[in-house]
């Protein structure tokens, strides 16, 4: 559910029209207000319907991954 912070108008995503992105990374909007017409800044975080985690804060979150370097791959098969 949003909010107008200038009329007070409440309504779900669906009837708040997407204008853009509030940051250039994250999930925060500007829609405009199907009542008085006026931008309005949206936190859009999306909630997982079969848990109650926050989007994109897995176990893998903050993990540094890196290339294996040739001689510790497994199976590179040297000489015979």
């Amino acid at each position: 559910m949003f909010k107008c912070e200038w009329c007070g108008y409440e309504g779900d995503g669906s009837e708040f029209r997407y204008l853009s992105l509030a940051e250039e990374a994250g999930p925060n909007t500007y829609r405009q207000c199907p009542k008085c017409n006026r931008a309005v800044y949206c936190e859009e975080l999306e909630f997982d319907s079969l848990g109650e985690d926050v989007w994109g804060t897995g176990s893998m979150r903050g993990q540094v991954f890196s290339r294996r370097s040739s001689k510790d791959k497994k199976g590179s098969g040297g000489k015979r």
